[in-house]
């Protein structure tokens, strides 16, 4: 029983037999997690964020750090394909799109509700693209009438407990199958390629976040604030930079360590060197 293709993947064949027994053995992302910290130089992405503000004042486009790191990683796993892989039903899925969910406030505030978005990207998108996607998302998420994910999870809630159970584990055992419905996976922001936690956007570093065992989120990565930090130049001098840490959660089980290693190497180019987006 089960499926070789799912609503959001294909299963992937000719894998080394390690691979393929990998989720027998590691059963669970929890299981699977490894961490990494990147602490990223970014003053030359402050500057083009201030270049192109003034250079595109009049299109209405203001971009963030946060744009383009959404631009950097959307532009990493089309390059990297092997990052954007799930685990399903103890099989490994190369994901059909690239996807990135993140929580949006509805007010910068504690008592502020929050939501889940999750926004598809295309391959080919170019920076500009990315802002107004990404722009016109938050800003439906910050509706008080909330977004599809929000009515499906308040319906939901209130359903008596043993139905909520029952619920709970028919969706788990129709995704193990590979036939949980499209819709409810289209909604489910931890069906996704990576999931983004910006704590920096309310001032705190950024912590080691848990991978769910719900979804197949394969990546979690945590943004911090930007601080100064010393930095030991080429010549052996020592400069106050300006830096962002983010923090990676991984599923090991998706890919092999080097190329996982190069990924986030090329993730952190495309950060610190803005102008190649």
């Amino acid at each position: 029983m089960g499926t070789r293709k799912r609503c959001d993947g294909n299963l992937i064949r000719g894998l080394p037999s390690f691979r393929i027994i990998n989720p027998f053995v590691m059963r669970g992302r929890t299981e699977s997690a490894i961490y990494f910290s990147h602490q990223i130089r970014i003053r030359k992405t402050l500057d083009f964020i201030r270049r192109y503000g003034r250079e595109n004042a009049g299109n209405g486009v203001r971009i963030t750090v946060f744009h383009i790191i959404i631009c950097a990683l959307v532009r990493t796993l089309a390059q990297r394909p092997q990052l954007n892989r799930f685990i399903s039903g103890r099989r490994i899925y190369q994901r059909n799109r690239i996807q990135v969910s993140f929580i949006v406030k509805k007010q910068l505030t504690e008592e502020a509700k929050e939501t889940n978005t999750k926004i598809s990207f295309s391959p080919y998108e170019t920076l500009e693209t990315i802002v107004r996607k990404i722009n016109a998302e938050v800003k439906k998420a910050r509706d008080e009438a909330g977004n599809e994910s929000d009515w499906e999870i308040d319906f939901v809630t209130k359903l008596p407990r043993s139905v909520l159970s029952l619920v709970v584990a028919g969706f788990k055992l129709l995704d193990y199958f590979g036939l949980a419905p499209r819709s409810m996976i289209e909604l489910d922001p931890l069906y996704t390629s990576v999931y983004l936690a910006n704590l920096g956007s309310v001032g705190m570093d950024a912590p080691f976040h848990h991978l769910y065992e719900w979804g197949n989120a394969s990546i979690f990565a945590a943004i911090g604030q930007i601080k100064k930090a010393p930095v030991v130049m080429n010549d052996g001098t020592i400069r106050a930079e300006d830096i962002l840490t983010i923090n990676y959660t991984l599923d090991d089980r998706i890919s092999e360590g080097i190329y996982c290693a190069r990924a986030i190497e090329m993730f952190k180019n495309l950060l610190e060197n803005p102008e190649e987006l």
